[in-house]
């Protein structure tokens, strides 16, 4: 019975030494150590449309002690939806064979960057008593999302179509990126008087660099009810200045009654 006691000790002595031994080599052989991704310290300067993967992974490479060369692994983890001046950040990923993951952070330059631009097609004005609608007429594009009209956000106060009268009205659209372009114009809730000149200009939005040039009357198209030759401008641009400004056009019909048209020039 002794010798009995004294065997199980020595098996149980055994097993645990043994069990002990093998949880040390597992744990000697596991990678422990993550693996290592690296990137140009330089920011990645890019075009917009230079987003295949090959140009987003330039100069990035991985590493592992175990697993040697990780590169063809990196993955693209995501862009930010932040966007400064025409910088934001990628983030890329790389998982070793033991799931151990490595992340790093790069600058993104977009050498050709600009927020979203609107387009108006045709005047913001309706007859008094009929349905305003914006987005028949005004659009908005991106360069990231392409056409992201459906995202435009109308904001106004005391509209009203059943009341004449000028509302000013802000509007707005934001891209993937997060970046909110602004647009305020006015909505004109007024019935044509008889004999009124209509006119009609090729846009009545445009963008301008700073500093370009602006000549007002190659935006008019045609004029009914009235003489193209008649017609006048008061345009008070200023293109060495940021901002949005109100071109108007007036023509004098064969009654008197004027007709009018604006043009919203954005100078970046």
């Amino acid at each position: 019975m002794k010798k009995l006691k004294i065997f199980t000790l020595v098996l149980f002595l055994l097993t645990g030494s043994a069990l002990a031994a093998s949880e040390y080599y597992h744990y000697r052989a596991e990678d422990r150590t993550l693996p290592v991704l690296q990137c140009p310290d330089e920011p990645l300067v890019i075009s917009v449309g230079e987003n295949s993967r090959e140009k987003l992974l330039e100069g990035v490479t991985a590493w592992d002690d175990k697993d040697g060369d990780l590169t063809e692994r990196v993955l693209i983890q995501g862009i930010a939806k932040t966007i400064e001046g025409s910088e934001t950040t990628i983030t890329y990923a790389v998982v070793d064979s033991d799931a151990h993951v490595a992340h790093r952070t790069r600058t993104v330059r977009y050498t050709d960057y600009a927020p979203p631009k609107f387009a108006l097609s045709r005047e913001l004005r309706y007859s008094v008593g009929t349905a305003v609608q914006i987005r028949d007429r005004l659009t908005a594009t991106d360069l990231i999302d392409g056409d992201v009209s459906e995202r435009i956000k109308v904001t106004s106060s005391g509209l009203s179509a059943y009341a004449e009268g000028t509302y000013p009205v802000t509007f707005e659209v934001t891209n993937s990126l997060g970046d909110t372009a602004s647009f305020t114009a006015d909505i004109v809730i007024r019935n044509q008087a008889q004999g009124e000149p209509r006119i009609y200009l090729t846009e009545y939005l445009v963008y301008l660099a700073r500093d370009a040039v602006f000549q007002p009357m190659e935006y008019l198209e045609s004029v009914t009810y009235g003489a193209e030759e008649t017609v006048t401008v008061d345009a008070q641009v200023d293109t060495s200045v940021p901002g949005t400004y109100r071109v108007r056009y007036t023509c004098a019909g064969p009654t008197g009654t004027e007709g009018t048209a604006v043009l919203y020039v954005v100078v970046e």
